[in-house]
């Protein structure tokens, strides 16, 4: 039978992490027998209750903030706050799980299947080495509408052991998990991966949005190692590393991204947005705007990769959209605006640049993008003071029978420092506007509008 709990752990998951923090204040070094690197974890209040549960139990822990860590320990139980039972928005961000830097704060690897759920909580203060936020380690289990913020994986030498740090957010090895409506945000990362490292997963992310990530190394937003990923209606914004700044792809993953936007990223090395080796990335309607590298490949760097475009938007990166930097590399285009056309692509001898069907032969003058974000604009060359909705309408493919859906609760677009809020003020939802299937905005229901609002400071068109 089916069993529900229903907990008010506030006063006390605050006692007990007092208690244990006495108990834990002259070992906040220790680190377990068979792991050095791993820091002795203190359990919330509410570790007892899972630890007793049955699979296919539910536990709701009331709004509060709860100290320590969790484990899953192989239940396919429910985890989760109010939101479970109430649909409302509000219990996500004041249910909160800080594990105190006590190591990660929610683990699965104990062989979970997706009965195993995590919904409705704010995962905050994870310090460890693999997944700081959430750590899934041959497990499959079910992640939605959560915050993770916050958290950092660390690297940890001890003698001749040596591990670097992986998934500031979340860490996924060996693993199918289902991520739904989950925002990373202002995590970091020693080595990789400062919002979310899969390894050797296939795991689907749908309206996720990656913001504000850093890694030392290799993809600040998101980092792949021979996995596979359908990324849907996900928004990779803002995020830092020496390569990759939003994504790293490498050793055959494959990513098909669609109805997503990766902007306003950074490398110090190379790949503001992309960088591939040895992998391959698909896109469809997806707005890639704004990326920069220090180095080369602004949008996408390539070495031994494969892009291909369809429906897509890629402008203002910088020095260059593309850049090529060894051997064995493709880059495919379909009804796209790729800023500077080929001017904007460096190849360098290294691959080949196959130009398909209804690519618009643009230098993105007639686009831009606010330079305090990346959302993209089409402006009335007799500008009224009006802001048509993001993107050119019926520049891609007419044939197509991809849409986007309309704004919705999951933001898009990030408006300057208003990012992930809702739609800004003077704005309007235009039901009538015409069909829009290039970049990640549009549809058939129509787009946001901004009304009455002074010509704001876009960039210079390449």
């Amino acid at each position: 039978m089916r069993k529900l709990f229903s907990f008010s752990f506030f006063i006390v998951g605050i006692s007990l992490f007092l208690s244990c923090e006495e108990e834990a204040s002259s070992s906040e070094t220790e680190v377990d027998d068979t792991d050095p690197c791993l820091i002795e974890p203190v359990y919330t209040s509410f570790q007892a209750q899972i630890d007793a549960s049955s699979d296919g139990d539910t536990i709701i822990i009331d709004p509060g903030t709860y100290e320590g860590t969790v484990n899953f320990n192989g239940k396919n139980i429910v985890l989760g706050s109010q939101f479970l039972t109430t649909g409302d928005a509000t219990y996500i961000s004041t249910t909160i799980i800080d594990a105190k830097q006590k190591g990660s704060v929610v683990r699965f690897e104990n062989n979970e299947t997706n009965g195993a759920a995590l919904v409705g909580l704010t995962l905050m203060g994870g310090y460890a080495v693999e997944g700081a936020g959430i750590y899934i380690n041959g497990a499959e289990p079910t992640l939605r509408d959560l915050r993770v913020v916050g958290n950092a994986a660390y690297t940890c030498e001890v003698g001749e052991f040596f591990k670097g740090a992986a998934g500031g957010g979340i860490f996924i090895n060996g693993s199918s998990p289902v991520l739904e409506r989950i925002t990373v945000r202002e995590n970091s990362s020693e080595a990789d991966g400062g919002g979310v490292y899969l390894s050797n997963s296939d795991a689907n992310l749908t309206l996720v949005t990656i913001f504000q990530n850093t890694a030392a190394d290799l993809g600040g937003g998101l980092f792949t190692n021979y996995s596979t990923s359908k990324v849907l209606h996900v928004e990779i914004a803002q995020n830092s590393s020496s390569k990759g700044g939003g994504v790293y792809a490498m050793s055959f993953s494959d990513l098909s991204f669609e109805n997503s936007n990766v902007g306003d990223n950074t490398a110090s090395s190379e790949g503001g947005g992309f960088y591939l080796a040895g992998s391959k990335v698909s896109l469809l309607n997806v707005g890639v705007v704004s990326n920069i590298s220090s180095g080369q490949g602004g949008s996408y760097f390539l070495s031994g990769g494969t892009v291909e475009l369809m429906n897509v938007i890629s402008i203002y990166g910088s020095p260059q959209e593309v850049y090529a930097g060894s051997s064995g590399n493709s880059f495919k285009s379909s009804y796209s605006l790729v800023a500077g056309v080929q001017e904007g692509i460096e190849m360098n001898n290294a691959g080949d640049v196959d130009w398909r069907e209804g690519n618009i032969d643009d230098d993105g003058s007639e686009i831009f993008a606010d330079a305090g974000s990346y959302c993209i604009w089409e402006v009335d060359s007799e500008y009224l003071g009006i802001f048509e909705k993001a993107l050119p309408a019926d520049k891609g493919n007419p044939l197509s029978t991809y849409n986007d859906i309309p704004w919705g609760p999951e933001r898009w677009c990030t408006w300057g420092d208003n990012a992930l809020d809702d739609p800004p003020a003077n704005s309007i939802f235009d039901s009538n506007t015409e069909r829009n299937d290039m970049g990640a905005y549009g549809g058939p229901n129509g787009g946001w509008r901004l009304v009455n609002l002074d010509p704001p400071s876009f960039p210079s068109a390449r």
